[in-house]
């Protein structure tokens, strides 16, 4: 990998994609990071980066002033809604129908159109060499009250295959980690949590951001893999 390859990581100011955009400098590379807005400066990282902001529930402006190499997407929505099952007849202004409408509408918007219109765009104005989308792992499942979460990632889990398709000789893959942070904060809740995913997963165990990180920098690099969704959640698909 050259040091003088630039890498743009959307959702970089928290969690994994904070954790990626620090591999990234680690190795040496030029880090563009995305965040939402200028209101929402991080904590600084380890080595500096070049800010670019863009509310990815809007239609995308200008793209970075930066050539880009290589487009890792992190950034995403999550939103709990209704279950469809107990959504009454009305659709009017305020209803439940209307509010899940609504919801949907936001995480198709995060999660599947800005996402596809910055690859394309980027990749209009310089070809990219690779880009890697973070989903999850139950991209193809769903639960009353996600299921417009699910379907946005399982449209996402299209919007790979096809990106690979149209944007070659451009490498395009996914990475779809079970859960390697905990949701809650109380010790004793997170404790319980993550006993009840490890017992759910083939291995045993918890995964780590590490484990996510490592997984989209193997994507990113390999030079003859494209249209491929790694799972990286300690076999929990399969149970």
């Amino acid at each position: 990998m050259s040091a003088t390859a630039t890498t743009l990581v959307t959702g970089a100011s928290r969690r994994i994609g904070r954790a990626l955009a620090e591999a990234c400098l680690a190795r040496g590379e030029r880090v563009v990071a995305h965040r939402r807005s200028e209101d929402a400066a991080p904590e600084p990282y380890s080595a500096p980066v070049e800010a670019w902001c863009w509310d990815m529930r809007q239609t995308l402006g200008e793209l970075p002033a930066q050539q880009i190499d290589h487009l890792i997407l992190s950034a995403s929505l999550f939103e709990r809604g209704h279950a469809w099952n107990a959504l009454s007849a009305q659709a009017g202004p305020g209803s439940a129908s209307a509010d899940e409408r609504e919801r949907f509408v936001r995480q198709l918007q995060v999660n599947l159109l800005a996402p596809w219109e910055l690859a394309v765009r980027l990749h209009a104005r310089r070809p990219l060499r690779s880009v890697v989308m973070l989903l999850d792992t139950y991209l193809d499942r769903s639960f009353p009250g996600h299921a417009a979460y699910q379907v946005s990632r399982a449209a996402g889990a299209g919007l790979v295959r096809a990106l690979a398709a149209e944007l070659a000789p451009c490498r395009v893959n996914a990475v779809a980690p079970g859960t390697v942070l905990p949701s809650v904060r109380d010790p004793a809740e997170r404790a319980e949590q993550e006993d009840a995913i490890a017992a759910r997963t083939v291995l045993g165990r918890m995964g780590e951001v590490d484990d996510v990180v490592a997984a989209v920098l193997y994507l990113r690099d390999a030079p003859y893999v494209t249209g491929e969704i790694l799972r990286v959640d300690g076999g929990r698909f399969k149970l």
